[in-house]
């Protein structure tokens, strides 16, 4: 009985491989063919392997995206505090598609101390949200080299105007521009998720007493 079961789990396996090439009477022959091993064997309920071993990639992909939403959203803290500190510095903070004069990076002394830079801006459309490119500095830029991840990341910014270029006066509506991270984290390694986690934890924990004091 076990052996036929596996004739057509191995059956079931192959066509769901190739689903750009899906047979679909062969798929419903095959579950004819286990409706009637079934009820030859007066077998109630019967879950394919398949199926079992699918829900659990399923479950492992979704953990892994969520540990890379929790490093993505680490890096924001970090942009968004250097994004503050420009303002209070300066009184504004400017990006402009293109670059040039236009795009304002931060101070040596804030990249000492949250070790990210701007690099470029870009813009989809015009009128579009902008999209920023930073490089990681310093001591963090080390640990993405140690941890073979990408040394740069790119960061949606929310456009308020519509225009090609626009500036951040307040410090209270950082937050709210900041539209997404992408870091190339899972690009970089076939890591499991623990080894994520790890990673976030090695990467965060120089900047907690920073991150703490400006909750």
């Amino acid at each position: 009985m076990a052996n036929k079961f596996d004739e057509i789990d191995k059956k079931l396996t192959e066509q769901l491989t190739h689903t750009w090439n899906l047979n679909r009477e062969d798929l419903f022959n095959l579950g004819v063919e286990l409706g009637r091993e079934l009820a030859t064997h007066n077998i109630a309920t019967y879950r394919s392997p398949i199926w079992e071993k699918r829900e659990k990639e399923n479950n492992q992909d979704l953990e892994i995206r969520n540990a890379v939403d929790r490093i993505e959203d680490f890096i924001a803290t970090l942009v968004k505090l250097s994004v503050t500190e420009k303002i209070e510095e300066t009184g504004s903070w400017s990006i402009a598609k293109g670059g040039g004069y236009g795009l304002e990076q931060f101070s040596d002394e804030t990249v000492e101390k949250y070790n990210v830079q701007v690099l470029r801006c870009d813009m989809e459309s015009y009128g579009g949200e902008f999209t920023v490119t930073f490089s990681v500095e310093g001591e963090l830029a080390k640990l993405f080299k140690k941890h073979n991840v990408y040394d740069q990341f790119t960061v949606r910014i929310y456009n308020n105007n519509g225009e090609e270029d626009q500036a951040i006066y307040n410090v209270k509506e950082v937050d709210s521009y900041i539209d997404s991270v992408t870091a190339h984290v899972r690009n970089s390694n076939n890591w499991e998720v623990e080894q994520y986690v790890d990673f976030l934890h090695e990467i965060s924990k120089p900047y907690l007493f920073l991150i703490t004091k400006n909750i």
